[in-house]
């Protein structure tokens, strides 16, 4: 049985009544207190207009959010780029790259749309999206649960041919909840010259991704990392980023962008950082907020610790519902992927439509918030939850099987 966990980011930081246990940051993430304050301070500004310094008003909130974030994921801030959500930093990737007809791109079945998409609007270039099972069953009707030993990341790298130049992944999926190895799959795809780009929202704020072989990662701020809708993050490889078309426009050029006078002539129309892929201005408020909730999770004690915490509760969870002969299967399958370093932050059952229904109507008498996706129900646990309210999602769930 796994320690009792107290909360590694105090509750209070947010505005939510003892009676709401939110269970769905997988869904939409509760903005910090904090983050709520530095909106509110932008936004006098923008009452007075009179008032806003171009550097620390302006400039400054951007680069916070580039050096928060890269301090988050241990990552060079130089490349981070500021876009508006996953959609949008895939787009730069699929719409940037030097493409030729006949080229390919692997994606998993299964993908959430913003990682499908924009690969399959690449037809009309003549590039291919080729869609692969992770593990037998997984698109049958009905469908097979992924359980411990399966090898997504051997079927994807198998499935790569002369003509793959990209493979995008969502890191973990929104559905079934599992988590790809990215280091496996970097390693695999550098060593057959294949690009890796992925979509990271479902693990961003709360698990320790592996940057080692990966050519992008993009985000969106909302979920895991607490932000607000609209703001989101892109990495990407130097080498890799030298290879798309830039999309950045007046604040993308080497120099800052200074309201003093003429702009600096270089030979380089565009930074070679991050900002040659931000299009356009940015919503400062937006970046101030997703700034704040980013350093409340550095300083509760960062990636490591978060995905330690959570975790746990998983383990304690899955460890009360096994005692019940209703949820032992499901619990055991749980527990060893969660064993095996396979899941998220977000627990995905797989249970009968009709048991699910009636698990969400109680839920919903009980003011605790969860949801289901294509037939699993999900359960996602962040660093501001401990022990009590593993208890209180393990009681709700016994009561109604």
């Amino acid at each position: 049985m796994p320690h009792a966990a107290s909360p590694l980011i105090p509750r209070e930081l947010f505005d939510m009544p003892p009676r709401v246990l939110w269970l769905s940051h997988c869904k939409d993430g509760p903005l910090p207190r904090v983050s709520a304050a530095a909106v509110h301070a932008l936004m006098d500004t923008e009452l007075r207009p009179w008032d806003l310094r171009w550097n620390e008003d302006f400039l400054d909130v951007q680069r916070s959010l580039r050096n928060i974030s890269a301090t988050l994921f241990g990552v060079d801030a130089r490349d981070m780029s500021l876009v508006t959500c996953t959609s949008t930093g895939l787009e730069v990737v699929a719409l940037g790259y030097p493409w030729q007809p006949g080229d390919e791109v692997l994606i998993p079945a299964g993908e959430f749309p913003s990682n499908r998409l924009p690969w399959l609007a690449l037809g009309r270039r003549g590039v291919t999206c080729t869609e692969v099972a992770l593990w037998d069953g997984q698109m049958a009707q009905p469908f097979v649960a992924p359980c411990a030993g399966m090898t997504p990341e051997q079927r994807l790298l198998d499935a790569i041919t002369p003509r793959t130049r990209v493979m995008a992944v969502s890191w973990v999926r929104y559905q079934d909840g599992i988590r790809l190895d990215l280091e496996k799959l970097g390693r695999g795809c550098r060593e057959r010259g294949v690009h890796l780009v992925v979509d990271g929202i479902q693990g961003a704020g709360t698990m320790v991704a592996s940057f080692d072989g990966v050519s992008a990662f993009s985000t969106g701020g909302h979920k895991g990392l607490l932000g607000l809708q609209g703001q989101g993050l892109l990495w990407t490889d130097p080498a890799f980023r030298e290879q798309l078309v830039p999309l950045g426009t007046w604040l993308s050029a080497p120099e800052d962008f200074s309201q003093g006078g003429t702009q600096l002539q270089n030979e380089d129309l565009w930074a070679m950082d991050g900002r040659r892929l931000e299009a356009g201005s940015p919503s400062i408020l937006s970046c101030a907020a997703l700034a704040s909730s980013i350093r409340l999770l550095v300083e509760a004690g960062g990636l490591k610790a978060i995905q330690a915490h959570v975790t746990t509760l998983q383990r304690t969870l899955l460890a009360a519902l096994a005692k019940d002969a209703r949820w032992s299967a499901e619990a055991e399958r749980l527990d060893a992927l969660v064993h095996a370093g396979r899941v998220g932050s977000t627990l995905s059952f797989a249970l009968p439509a009709e048991w699910s229904a009636r698990l969400l109507q109680e839920a919903d008498a009980q003011h605790i918030s969860t949801s289901t996706r294509e037939g699993y129900l999900r359960i996602a646990f962040h660093g501001w939850h401990d022990t009590k309210d593993v208890e209180r999602c393990a009681a709700w769930l016994l009561s109604g099987a």
